[in-house]
C-alpha cells in the first residue's frame, strides 16, 4: 500500500522526468548549447521557476538528460569483453569501446565526465539510475556492474586497474601515474575531437597508440608477449 510520502516521490519523479525529456528533445533536434530554462519548461509544461524545485541548475538537467547516451555504450560493451583473456585485455577492450563512442560524440561525453566536480558527478549518476533503474544491467559481472554507481573518469579506470595489480601486471603506485597520464591524454584527443581538428577514426587510432606506449612504460618486466597479443588485437 503506497503511503502518502511514496505517492509525493512519484508526483516528483514524473514531473523531474517531463523535464529530462524535454530537454532531451531540445538536444536531439538542436543540439546541447540550445537548450534554456525556458524551453525545457515550456516543453514539459511548466514553469521556468517550478525548474528550479527539482534541479540544482540548467546544468543539472542537461548533465541528466544527456545520459541516456551511455545507453548504446553500455550496450555494447559486453560484446567487446566476451573474449577476452585477462584483466590487461578487458582493460584495452573497454578503451576501445568507450573511445569509439566518446569520439562519436564528444560534446556529450565531456558533458557528462568532464563538466562537474567529484561529488556532483556521483550524486547526479546515482539520481538519474534512480528515476531509470531499468537502465542498469543487472546481470553484468564484477567488477563492470560498478559503473552504474561511477561517472568520473579516473574512478572507473580505478576499478579496473586495481584487476591489473591483483593479476601481477602492475604495482599499485604505477597505476596512480599511469591513469593519471592516460587520463590526460584522453582528455586532450577529446577535446581535439570536438574542436575538429581530429576525425573520430583518427582519435581512436591515436588513443590505442598512446594508451599502449604507457602500458609499455607502467607495467611490470615480463609481460612483453602479452602485451604484443593484446596490441595485435586492439590496436
Amino acid at each position: 500500500m503506497q503511503t502518502s510520502q511514496d505517492r509525493l516521490k512519484l508526483k516528483q519523479q514524473r514531473t523531474i522526468k517531463f523535464f529530462i525529456e524535454a530537454a532531451r528533445e531540445i538536444i536531439e533536434k538542436e543540439g546541447i548549447d540550445a537548450v534554456t530554462i525556458r524551453k525545457a519548461s515550456d516543453i514539459a509544461g511548466y514553469s521556468s521557476a517550478t525548474l528550479y524545485n527539482y534541479f540544482d541548475n540548467l546544468p543539472h538537467l542537461v548533465f541528466l538528460a544527456t545520459m541516456s547516451y551511455l545507453d548504446e555504450y553500455h550496450a555494447a560493451l559486453p560484446a567487446y569483453l566476451a573474449k577476452c583473456e585477462n584483466s590487461i585485455e578487458w582493460y584495452m577492450a573497454i578503451c576501445k569501446c568507450f573511445s569509439e563512442f566518446a569520439f562519436a560524440d564528444p560534446e556529450v561525453y565531456e558533458l557528462i565526465f568532464f563538466t562537474h566536480s567529484d561529488e556532483k558527478l556521483e550524486e547526479y549518476t546515482h539520481q538519474y539510475y534512480d528515476l531509470f533503474p531499468e537502465k542498469v544491467v543487472q546481470d553484468w559481472p564484477r567488477p563492470f556492474n560498478q559503473f552504474f554507481n561511477i561517472n568520473n573518469m579516473y574512478a572507473r579506470n580505478r576499478v579496473m586497474m586495481d584487476y591489473c595489480v591483483e593479476e601481477g601486471f602492475f604495482t599499485t603506485e604505477g597505476t596512480v601515474d599511469f591513469l593519471d597520464v592516460s587520463l590526460r591524454v584522453f582528455k586532450s584527443i577529446l577535446q581535439d575531437v570536438r574542436s575538429g581538428e581530429l576525425d573520430r577514426e583518427t582519435a581512436v587510432s591515436l588513443t590505442m597508440k598512446y594508451y599502449f606506449q604507457l602500458l609499455g612504460c607502467y607495467m611490470l618486466p615480463g609481460h612483453d608477449r602479452e602485451l604484443e597479443r593484446v596490441m595485435e588485437r586492439w590496436s
